[in-house]
Order: C-alpha cells, then sequence, then structure tokens
C-alpha cells in the first residue's frame, strides 16, 4: 500500500498544477488550496462515513492532500499523499481497502492526464 506518489512534471508549473487540479476534479473530488499552496481534494459524505462506515458505498469519504515542490533539474513534483491511517479509522479493514483503491484511481488519472499532455517525466509510488 502506497502512501505517497510522486509526477515528475516537466513544462511550465502553473499548467501543470492546473492539470492536476483538473484531473483530481475529474475523479469527482472537490479541490480546494491548502495554506502551503498545496491541494485538498474530497469527495464523499463526512456524514454518510461517520454513521455507516465502510457501508457508506459510493458516498464514502476519502481525502487526498497534493504538495509541490521543484526537484533539482527543474521539474515540477506533484506528490499525492494520503493518511494511511483514516481509511481504517472510518471503516475498518474494507474502510482501508476502499481509501486503497481510489488512491490508486486517482494516481493513475492524474498519470492518464499527464502522459498524453507531453509533461509526465516520471512517476514514483513511495510506501
Amino acid at each position: 500500500m502506497a502512501s505517497a506518489h510522486d509526477f515528475f512534471l516537466l513544462g511550465d508549473h502553473e499548467a501543470a498544477k492546473q492539470l492536476v487540479t483538473s484531473a483530481l476534479q475529474a475523479e469527482g473530488f472537490t479541490v480546494t488550496t491548502t495554506p502551503s499552496g498545496g491541494l485538498l481534494a474530497k469527495r464523499g459524505s463526512a456524514a454518510r462515513t461517520f454513521w455507516l462506515g465502510a457501508m457508506a458505498g459510493k458516498n464514502f469519504q476519502v481525502s487526498f492532500l497534493v504538495d509541490f515542490m521543484v526537484d533539482q533539474q527543474g521539474r515540477l513534483v506533484a506528490r499525492l499523499n494520503r493518511n494511511m491511517a483514516s481509511g481504517a479509522l472510518k471503516g475498518g479493514a474494507i474502510g482501508a481497502a476502499k481509501t486503497d483503491t481510489a488512491f490508486q484511481e486517482t494516481a493513475n488519472a492524474i498519470a492518464a492526464a499527464a502522459h498524453p499532455a507531453g509533461i509526465l517525466g516520471d512517476s514514483i509510488s513511495q510506501n
């Protein structure tokens, strides 16, 4: 289970950030900016998840952070992060599995948007 996924993005940094935002929104996330200039992506219902846990189905709430940094080569690095414990706290083992699946799908969606745009330099999953 990966806890983070780094995307090394080429070209204009602001355009790359917008592409990441659009990819998250296409996956059904509401995206807001963080005080540090990153992104907070949330989808699902907090109330349904609180009351029903993993049985909230498609309304199971997941949230991920995307932090941005620049590597030594000048590439923008978009780090998709997740809290490893939050899924389990919300819905036990099933909730953890749902969060893992959502995380993998979200990472795949960002890569799928960046690759044809010609800006995906590399991507690395981290534990």
